[in-house]
């Protein structure tokens, strides 16, 4: 039997979207009812799905599968950040970041799936 965790408890938004925002990474809010790309050391508020001219679909709640950098996140509950580069990075001091249940970890691909 296969493991799927596609689609359990998701919850997809739109959003007017900045140019920095693009499918695939995570997403924070850059004024009213519009997001952009994540900064490094921000908690994002989730994962751009996909981009079409001014508006992006962002998953706010649900599994996804994201870059990492940095050190392996460990399995189980993370604080994660944004890495400034489309992925996304286990938090650092005085950092505070998203709980995230990381559900697995591919680290040579620098993978991982996650519940936001």
């Amino acid at each position: 039997m296969s493991v799927a965790f596609n689609g359990i408890d998701s919850l997809v938004v739109t959003f007017r979207a900045e140019d920095t925002a693009a499918a695939g990474v995570p997403a924070a809010m850059s004024g009213n009812d519009t997001v952009g790309k994540a900064a490094a050391g921000a908690a994002p508020v989730g994962i751009v799905l996909g981009k079409r001219k001014d508006y992006a679909a962002v998953q706010l709640r649900g599994y996804v599968q994201a870059a990492y950098t940095g050190t392996a996140p460990v399995l189980g509950f993370a604080s994660l950040v944004a890495d400034g580069s489309g992925g996304l990075r286990v938090a650092g001091t005085g950092e505070t970041g998203r709980n995230c249940l990381v559900v697995s970890v591919d680290t040579t691909n620098k993978t991982m799936g996650l519940f936001l």
